[in-house]
């Protein structure tokens, strides 16, 4: 009887997972569709009729796409590596040391996460507006490694926090100094944390839209890839959606590749990241 209830649970498990993917494999499954349709105008069709690749073609030939594409790769890879060395200084020094004020710091961090994105707005475009950042990359690259690093610290330290503190103690001993322990027992240890860092800045610098439509504004070619698929749309009628989706299409490939390069790390890092946190 154990059994049988044991096996009728998995099976359940099985059929709702099918189903998740489902659901989230045909939203996908979709756009592709559209982007090898020839001259889509409405996002109701559930059916083309014709199919062609040259939507693809024209992707490259009559946009922006490779401008912004490289600009959305560029800013996205260099928040990566900033936040990976921000955020694995920062949650060792949180969870290894003990210096004053160290609460405090780790509460105004998580403060950084409270306060809503939609309210700094006017700050982030006055800031960038005085130091000469707008519609410059350089200054994108600078506020999503400041928003994605203030996140990413508070997973991380859970994680650093189940590394034995005992292992610092006997490198100690043995005549180790702090960046040797860091680089040598502790980052190696937390790979999978790091990981973790990893792919969360990229996706976020590399999908993040709100800043950028905001100090993103004027240079067509300088736009990052959401702002500049957004403008095909924006203010629009009649557009042609297959170029718009297979942009779309096109622009997932850098994260889709990131994330299966980084997918043994990934479940680990998130489980025994919030043991502690």
């Amino acid at each position: 009887m154990y059994n049988v209830k044991k096996r009728a649970g998995r099976i359940l498990v099985h059929i709702i997972l099918l189903i998740l993917a489902v659901v989230t494999v045909i939203p996908f499954f979709f756009v592709v569709l559209i982007s090898l349709g020839k001259n889509v105008i409405d996002t109701s069709v559930f059916f083309v009729k014709e199919l062609t690749l040259d939507n693809y073609r024209r992707l490259f030939t009559e946009t922006r796409f490779s401008n912004w594409l490289i600009n959305s790769l560029l800013l996205a890879a260099v928040t990566m590596i900033l936040a990976v060395i921000v955020v694995s200084l920062s949650a060792c020094a949180f969870s290894r040391l003990r210096f004053q004020g160290r609460t405090k710091l780790f509460n105004f961090v998580l403060l950084i996460q409270v306060f809503p994105l939609t309210l700094s707005m006017v700050s982030i475009f006055r800031i960038f507006l005085a130091l000469g950042l707008l519609n410059k990359i350089e200054g994108l690259i600078i506020v999503n490694s400041a928003f994605a690093s203030a996140g990413l610290v508070l997973i991380a330290k859970g994680y650093f926090d189940t590394i034995p503190y005992s292992l610092d103690e006997a490198a100690m001993i043995d005549g180790a100094n702090r960046f040797r322990i860091l680089t040598k027992i502790t980052l190696p240890l937390a790979k999978p944390m790091i990981a973790i860092v990893a792919i969360q800045s990229f996706v976020i610098a590399y999908n993040e839209y709100a800043i950028a439509s905001t100090v993103m504004t004027q240079k067509l070619e300088a736009m990052p890839l959401a702002v500049g698929l957004q403008s095909m749309i924006e203010g629009q009628f009649g557009i042609n959606w297959s170029v718009y989706c297979a942009g779309a299409v096109l622009g997932s490939i850098p994260m889709l590749v990131l994330f299966y390069s980084l997918q043994k790390y990934f479940i680990g890092g998130l489980t025994e990241g919030s043991v502690k946190a």
